[in-house]
């Protein structure tokens, strides 16, 4: 039996890559940093995944795994050890930690079989990062000597997550995913993975990503700031309001535009990347889940800010992106660490200090001076029923 260690066991570890490798028969081992989410896992040592593919739902019981906390340094040495692939299913913000717990499984393997390879794969939408996460894991090492192995025998590759999974919270043990298309996985890779469904290793992933991000990624999160800004609680209730339909065509245009001018590729060509097979009783996605971190979100390169960019090359109208902005920064959720952080700093800083800082442009630029206007808009037409930020 193959074996696959899988660093994350929330929503995406549990619901995408925790079943699709359960349904190939390999043997799954979680790490994790959060005693809650290995409790929940040990309890008894079962969750269910309610998958809609194209035609039809259905649950699988995941069983027979094993579970650890990721400084069980003892159970990590020897998961690593035996293991045939990595997914680290993470936030950008955590592969550095991660890197630092599996340095101790890179120094084992190096001292019993200098032979043996490894492929990791990396599970986040935030697009070149790929070197930094490899030197996270390099640094962590203990000498140059296994960083030259490490260089020879170790691949850290990106993929392209076109999945939606969600949860109550990240230690549920009943989530919801959908089953409609494949991971896309940069290659090439050591680890022979080819009887698992949904796993495709393609060339040119940096480029796909970022068309991904920016077609997909983009006019979703657009629909899940101004939808919650005008008091819808799911995603599905937001596409159905005319006016946040109105601003995600507007948003998905531009960046149609954008993507057709920087990239060599057709329209014909993208669709695959845009347009997603429908799945039977699609899923209720959360406008929480969708929009969490809207610090990552409104960040320089990211779905937002990414677009802008080429849009100023090439002298395209993104006025629309400048409103998805807006409602980014609008957005309050008490749940959500990062956007509490964004409206202490707009309570403190004033909102164009705090957009100049986040999308890392001058307060005097231009794109800055037009989401603040679109933010002091969105003030004066905010529906009663929304909790305005600063509230």
């Amino acid at each position: 039996m193959k074996n696959v260690l899988i660093v994350g066991a929330g929503r995406l570890g549990k619901g995408f890559v925790g079943e699709t490798f359960f349904n190939a028969g390999w043997h799954i081992t979680f790490l994790d940093k959060d005693q809650q989410v290995i409790n929940e896992l040990n309890k008894t040592k079962t969750y269910e995944v309610n998958v809609h593919t194209t035609d039809t739902v259905f649950t699988h019981t995941i069983s027979n795994y094993d579970a650890y906390l990721i400084d069980d340094q003892e159970s990590v040495i020897a998961s690593f050890l035996k293991t045939d692939l990595i997914m680290l299913a993470l936030y950008p913000v955590d592969f550095e930690d991660a890197a630092k717990a599996l340095a101790a499984g890179f120094q084992r393997q190096y001292e019993l079989d200098s032979s043996a390879k490894k492929t990791l794969i990396c599970l986040t939408n935030r697009n070149h990062i790929i070197d930094r996460i490899t030197n996270y894991f390099r640094d962590s090492l203990v000498n140059d000597e296994v960083r030259t192995w490490f260089d020879q025998n170790v691949v850290v590759r990106d993929s392209i997550v076109r999945r939606s999974t969600d949860a109550d919270s990240a230690y549920a043990t009943h989530i919801e995913t959908t089953a409609v298309s494949s991971l896309i996985i940069e290659g090439p890779v050591y680890s022979d993975f080819s009887d698992v469904k949904w796993l495709d290793v393609r060339k040119n992933v940096e480029m796909l990503k970022d068309i991904k991000v920016f077609l997909i990624n983009g006019p979703h999160a657009t629909t899940a700031y101004y939808g919650h800004w005008r008091g819808h609680e799911n995603i599905p209730d937001a596409e159905k309001d005319p006016e946040v339909e109105r601003l995600v065509k507007g948003v998905h245009d531009a960046t149609v535009q954008a993507v057709l001018y920087e990239y060599p590729v057709t329209r014909n060509e993208i669709r695959e990347l845009e347009f997603l097979p429908a799945a039977k009783d699609e899923m209720v996605d959360s406008i929480f889940r969708v929009a969490y971190d809207p610090i990552r979100k409104t960040s320089p390169h990211d779905r937002f800010m990414g677009v802008i960019d080429i849009c100023l090359k090439y002298d395209i109208e993104y006025a629309p992106i400048t409103k998805a902005l807006a409602t980014a920064f609008a957005y309050v959720e008490p749940k959500d660490p990062n956007a509490v952080k964004l409206q202490k700093e707009i309570q403190t800083n004033g909102i164009r200090s705090t957009v100049s800082k986040y999308i890392g442009r001058p307060e005097e630029d231009a794109v800055v001076e037009q989401v603040v206007n679109q933010y002091n808009q969105l003030q004066q037409e905010a529906p009663t029923v929304v909790m305005t930020p600063g509230s």
